[in-house]
């Protein structure tokens, strides 16, 4: 693209960005025009008929720009990354790699893993099951050739990030089995504690928010009734 386009900007949308980056300076031209991009939005389908208006809405867009990338340029593709909704972050491209291979990668990793041993159950096993299944394992839907391609491209920090986590479910498994409740509850405060750094919307500082349980009958129209009442009361509705 930088060759056949002599004065673009150029971006792009991969998930993992030092191993294309090295790739784009050794192969292309001007990599001053080069502005390394990926918006963290997207869904476990793929395709036309997945596509959603809101797909970059309030969703983080990082940028990795790289001392030879032109600064105006880096604007250029930011501007344009909030008018698509999104927010823009810049960063290096070393520690977006670090990042999303624990906050991203790992995760599918995770849901992938525990959606493959229920293989090892029954039909009626599997329906003994709540909303957390569905929860945990939404991401193992994703395509495995694309996130094969991913894990690869990205594959030494997301090996240090399995580390990790093999490391805290080691110690929830042997407090289970040693009868050590305070270990285990320890490994789980961990996860709260954790969670709770989780961002809010537009990458801000998480938002404590009321949690008000509803029994919506099984019948169509009452979600929509349910929205509309929490809309007259003047109440916005976080998913």
């Amino acid at each position: 693209m930088l060759r056949t386009y002599l004065n673009a900007t150029v971006s792009d949308v991969s998930s993992t960005k030092s191993r294309l980056q090295r790739e784009i300076h050794s192969r292309e031209g001007d990599s001053s025009r080069f502005v390394p991009g990926h918006p963290l939005a997207g869904r476990e389908v793929s395709g036309p008929a997945a596509a959603r208006a809101d797909l970059f809405a309030d969703r983080v867009w990082a940028l990795t720009p790289t001392a030879t990338t032109d600064p105006a340029r880096v604007e250029a593709v930011a501007e344009l990354v909030t008018r698509l909704g999104a927010v823009p972050v810049v960063t290096s491209a070393e520690a977006h790699d670090r990042a999303v291979a624990l906050t991203s990668h790992t995760p599918q990793v995770v849901a992938s893993m525990v959606a493959a041993g229920l293989e090892a159950l029954g039909d009626t096993e599997v329906r003994l099951s709540g909303q957390g299944l569905r929860d945990v394992t939404r991401l193992a839907a994703s395509d495995p050739d694309l996130w094969t391609e991913i894990l690869s491209s990205n594959a030494a920090p997301v090996a240090e990030a399995l580390e990790g986590l093999i490391d805290r479910l080691e110690r929830v498994r042997e407090g289970l089995l040693e009868g050590e409740s305070d270990q285990v509850r320890a490994a789980l405060a961990a996860g709260v504690d954790g969670h709770r750094k989780v961002p809010g919307k537009h990458g801000s500082a998480p938002v404590a928010y009321a949690v008000v349980p509803v029994v919506v009958a099984d019948r169509p129209g009452e979600l929509g009734r349910l929205f509309a009442d929490a809309g007259a009361t003047g109440v916005n509705l976080e998913d």
